[in-house]
């Protein structure tokens, strides 16, 4: 009951913050892709290490947790882990891709122009596991170490991704009226939610200018169909028809010109147009 009074005090500081003014809500995307992120990132699996007993306890959103042991680990969700790291009721264990030597192999595979595929070694929200545990957990092994090698790793895969973008832009959308398929397997979520609003921007403007193309072009030949059709109903000679006989039908129609009587204000000629 404590636990819970205390979260949800945690929890209402914010919306009074908020309430000050207008720019209060008015934060930038990625702010909001990464609290987002971070928020569903709760949910992960650590190992935690209590030190205090306890038994089951029973939540809403998923099956029951414990019983906790002092000293034995057990499985919890991220966010109770760091609530209770923050009160000194215990330790988060390390994840097992967190070591120096993992994410050296994993920035090397990065690195390598030849792999298109992202590492597998790293979950999908590996960034929020690792930033929640290491604010919380100071006695970790070569922690500024893994800080480093995570932020590398980082910029290595949206150099990865703005490369692949690049190619993707001038082999395939300029080519070809078909959506293309990026390869993300492995990707990360925050890499994903930074790479969300261009992708979706980039293929609405080249399905839109796709359109475009094509209903350009049925126009095009629905003009050149049009101008047949009245070609043919003006009568125009086609290059098969025979001499002579066209030359008959001149003098037929000059006699019925010269049989037709002058009235005043129109000429013979034009009442043939």
């Amino acid at each position: 009951a404590n636990i819970t009074t205390r979260t949800t005090v945690t929890m209402a500081a914010p919306s009074t913050a908020s309430s000050s003014g207008k720019n209060a809500l008015d934060l930038s995307e990625d702010f909001k892709r990464h609290t987002c992120s971070g928020f569903l990132a709760g949910d992960e699996n650590v190992r935690f290490v209590p030190s205090f007993s306890y038994d089951k306890i029973e939540l809403m959103s998923r099956s029951s947790i414990g019983p906790l042991r002092a000293g034995m680990d057990t499985v919890v969700p991220l966010w109770l882990g760091v609530l209770l790291r923050q009160r000194n009721m215990g330790r988060i264990l390390p994840l097992e891709w967190m070591d120096v030597d993992v994410l050296r192999a994993v920035l090397q595979h990065e690195k390598d122009p030849t792999k298109a595929s992202f590492s597998s070694e790293l979950p999908f929200r590996y960034a929020e596991l690792a930033r929640s545990i290491l604010a919380v957990e100071s006695d970790i092994d070569q922690a500024d170490q893994i800080r480093l090698l995570l932020e590398d790793i980082a910029t290595v895969r949206m150099d990865k991704i703005r490369r692949n973008l690049h190619t993707l832009s001038e082999q395939s959308l300029s080519q070809t009226a078909t959506l293309p398929i990026i390869d993300v397997t492995n990707i990360g979520s925050l890499e994903m939610a930074a790479l969300r609003p261009f992708i979706t921007q980039a293929f609405r403007d080249h399905l839109t200018l796709s359109r475009k193309t094509r209903s350009a072009s049925n126009r095009t030949e629905k003009n050149t169909g049009a101008q047949q059709a009245r070609a043919s109903r003006l009568g125009r000679p086609s290059a098969k028809t025979d001499i002579g006989a066209d030359e008959g039908e001149n003098d037929v129609m000059d006699d019925d010109i010269d049989e037709v009587p002058v009235t005043k204000g129109r000429s013979r000629i034009r009442r043939f147009r």
